[in-house]
């Protein structure tokens, strides 16, 4: 997927507004209550940093991935925002910091789905 210079999040980062109920979480390993901070959260981040975060080559798997049948309980393969409960609070090319935390951008060590994504084929 080519970036986006125009100021705007990817298109494809639009899977976490729409196509989730906030009381069902996605896949396994969320918690109803964790799934609905993560997710208010995650599209917190899409608003707020989606366009920088484009820029300096975060995806959407690095951001928002979950293993492809197992979803956060193996966190090997979750992204940086899988799950969340903090907002967002710096984005570097390195790293992003959620409250107290510096989330290096080499994870996950495993590269899954992004989680719109999870349970399709």
């Amino acid at each position: 997927m080519p970036r986006l210079r125009s100021g705007q999040p990817p298109s494809e980062w639009s899977g976490l507004k729409y196509g989730f109920e906030l009381g069902q979480p996605p896949c396994p390993g969320f918690r109803p209550d964790e799934w609905v901070e993560t997710l208010a959260n995650a599209r917190r981040f899409v608003d707020d940093f989606g366009a920088q975060a484009d820029q300096l080559g975060w995806d959407a798997v690095t951001l928002f991935g979950v293993h492809p049948t197992s979803g956060i309980r193996r966190g090997d393969w979750c992204g940086v925002l899988m799950p969340c409960g903090y907002p967002v609070r710096e984005l570097t090319a390195e790293f992003l910091r959620v409250h107290l935390w510096r989330c290096q951008r080499n994870k996950p060590r495993h590269r899954g789905v992004a989680v719109w994504e999870f349970g399709r084929g």
